[in-house]
């Protein structure tokens, strides 16, 4: 019986080769994920290529390449993808620390959950498209805007499942973690914290998600001048759908590469590691 708990439980849980070379692994996690958009290329090609279309408004591929390429040499491309990517950052480092501690909080003491649930849901439902011209009343036309704006909205993202993560920890460890002597913050920081890192740590790549999609349309609105989202738009004014299509692409692959290397790569380390996170 005890067997074949034991073959069942390692079948659940992937097998972390601890002596695996960390540049193997990003090797083959850059490799893994980037096959699929590729294979995704060459249908984008295939079905420009065959007049299905209009190939002014669905360029192909290659000729979106290469104005990738153009707007790299004259730098309009890095400092788009800088600009933007300084953005979600900063509101992304912002909603881990404010979402990370209120949703602590809120896990353990009912006082704090009993008082922000409420409001916690309330904000979560409204878009933060819709709150932006509040926040603009008040900072302007700013960078500060955009970065307040994602803060905030992904900022509940993280509360929401760093609250639900330590409110669903299994009884049984708690009672383990007290049973071996740990009390106050040792308990809190050896026992309740780790318990509630998967679900906190899915928090994180899902608020960064939502940051990401929120900062393309935000940029249009604010018209800071610099930005990926704004590039778009700016094309779309001329018509430019080549330009269009590059900006797009290069949303699509930097949001693409802070999710799964940047955030997928925390999670390695740390709750797939542990043996917490059971993969099919």
């Amino acid at each position: 019986m005890v067997t074949n708990t034991t073959i069942n439980d390692a079948n659940a849980i992937e097998t972390v080769d601890l002596g695996r070379s960390k540049f193997v692994h990003f090797a083959i996690l850059i490799w893994e994920n980037l096959s699929p958009l590729f294979v995704i290329l060459i249908i984008w090609e295939i079905t420009a290529r065959s007049g299905f279309l209009n190939i002014n408004l669905f360029p192909p591929a290659t000729d979106v390449i290469v104005r990738l390429y153009e707007l790299s040499v004259d730098g309009i491309l890095f400092k788009d993808a800088s600009y933007s990517l300084m953005r979600v950052l900063v509101g992304g480092l912002v909603a881990m620390i404010f979402g990370t501690v209120v949703g602590l909080f809120m896990g353990t003491s009912r006082l704090v959950e009993r008082w922000l649930v409420v409001p916690m849901n309330f904000f979560l439902s409204i878009p933060g498209i819709a709150l932006l011209p509040l926040v603009i009343l008040y900072l302007g036309l700013t960078d500060t805007t955009l970065i307040v704006i994602l803060g905030f909205e992904a900022g509940l993202t993280v509360m929401l499942s760093t609250w639900t993560g330590v409110k669903t920890v299994p009884p049984n460890m708690l009672y383990a973690g007290r049973a071996l002597g740990a009390r106050g913050w040792r308990f809190f920081w050896r026992v309740l914290f780790p318990a509630a890192l998967p679900s906190i740590i899915a928090g994180y790549r899902l608020g960064f998600s939502r940051a990401w999609r929120i900062l393309a349309a935000g940029e249009v609105i604010v018209s800071v001048g610099h930005g990926l989202g704004f590039r778009v738009f700016t094309a779309y004014d001329f018509l430019d759908t080549e330009t269009m299509y590059a900006s797009i692409l290069t949303i699509g692959v930097l949001g693409f590469l802070l999710e799964r290397v940047v955030l997928r790569s925390a999670e390695y380390y740390s709750v797939q590691r542990w043996g917490m996170l059971r993969t099919l």
